[in-house]
């Protein structure tokens, strides 16, 4: 069945990759393209997607595909996929526990990394498949995505000395700044620890902010509320949520005698650190910009247009 899947998907993601073709606004004629039946736009093809996607190939296969349709970064994603020291797994790491990357050092084999992401072919399968199909409320289903790529950043930096020059100097600029780290209770933490959250943190909300954007305007531009000065002010609520500034990021676990989880409360991640996420990680998508300089303010026009 595996076999099967992957002979079906193959061409798409070939046809994927040819510049902004397949891309959630890549479909002429329409301003927010349907995700292809056969990649879970159509809900019959939900369970026959799911099932090889709850191993690793099949996983990062309709990641990849996924990322190009919702224009999210892919280079993390293929620079995992090839890699060797990576294993994944829906499984929680212990019971009742959410997603986690557990990390292995070993003297003969080096680093390693096993994500375990519970639910995650599921959630996949279903991203996107409202875009210009239904309206959805909130997230509409896409905060697996802000799961996924937290975790993939943390397997990044376990796995940067196999990675390219840029990333691991992102990684020293980035441990330096957070030398030292505080949490909110006054305690230090650790450098690596923190920026490597406060990193996975910052990476997962632009991911969030990218696709809660477009399945909202997704939803106005299906069922727009028929008073203008309503759609306005969702429009001006929109914009000002995707733009929202945060300084600081990260949640560190702290572990007994503490209180468990706590947010970093100093430093804030730098302008620098945020640029060299952005373009090294986020492979400086729109999704990095501001709203009024991405294609999500085109969509906007259109919609005050009507």
């Amino acid at each position: 069945m595996a076999g099967d899947w992957f002979r079906a998907i193959d061409p798409i993601r070939r046809a994927f990759e040819r510049g902004s073709r397949g891309t959630v606004l890549g479909e002429p004629g329409r301003l927010i393209a349907r995700l292809p039946d056969a990649l879970g736009g159509d809900q019959k093809q939900w369970s026959l997607l799911a099932a090889p996607a709850k191993g690793k190939e099949g996983f990062f296969a309709l990641l990849q595909v996924k990322a190009h349709f919702l224009m999210l970064p892919k280079r993390i994603v293929e620079f995992l996929s090839d890699s060797s020291s990576v294993s994944f797994s829906e499984t929680a790491p212990v019971r009742g526990a959410g997603a986690d990357t557990q990390p292995e050092e070993s003297f003969f084999s080096g680093n390693s990394v096993e994500l375990h992401i519970p639910a995650a072919a599921d959630g996949l399968v279903w991203a996107g498949h409202d875009l210009g199909r239904e309206p959805l409320a909130a997230q509409g289903g896409y905060q697996i995505l802000d799961i996924i790529y937290h975790e993939l950043t943390h397997s990044l930096w376990w796995l940067r000395e196999s990675a390219d020059a840029d990333i691991q100097k992102l990684w020293d600029d980035g441990v330096r700044a957070y030398t030292p780290a505080v949490a909110e209770s006054g305690t230090q933490l650790p450098p690596t620890v923190s920026f490597t959250e406060a990193s996975a943190y910052y990476v997962g909300d632009r991911i969030s902010r990218w696709c809660t954007a477009l399945s909202r305007l997704n939803t106005l531009l299906l069922a727009p509320p028929a008073d203008r000065a309503q759609l306005e002010t969702e429009l001006h609520l929109l914009a000002a949520q995707y733009d929202a500034d945060v300084q600081v990021y990260g949640t560190v676990y702290l572990g007994p005698p503490s209180t468990g989880f706590q947010k970093i409360r100093e430093p804030a991640l730098s302008d620098k650190l945020r640029a060299g996420i952005n373009e090294k990680i986020l492979d400086g998508l729109p999704l990095t910009e501001r709203f009024d300089d991405t294609p999500l303010a085109g969509l906007r026009a259109s919609l005050l247009a009507r």
